[in-house]
């Protein structure tokens, strides 16, 4: 199962490995830049949304489903639990 093809800033953000207020500052770039600069959004209502398709580009390879998952509260991560994959 992949990621869905819209992703929340936050989720982009922790992909990215930003924070989430650099994140929304990007997309806030990326809009008044006519999307020449920043972080790709696409505005629904209010809400804004990164298409996986845009942040996978940007990545230059696909991202796994794991990229967006949190370890849980007092729960360990070991090597091969890390949230975005080497290479």
């Amino acid at each position: 199962m992949g990621l869905p093809d819209f992703l929340t800033v936050a989720e982009a953000a922790r992909i990215l490995r930003i924070g989430r207020t650099a994140a929304y500052e990007q997309a806030v770039r990326y809009e008044a830049t006519g999307g020449a600069e920043g972080l790709p959004v696409i505005r629904i209502g209010k809400q804004l949304r990164v298409p996986t398709a845009r942040l996978e580009a940007m990545a230059g390879r696909s991202l796994s489903e794991s990229t967006t998952q949190r370890p849980r509260a007092g729960h360990r991560r070991t090597a091969d639990q890390s949230t975005l994959p080497l290479g």
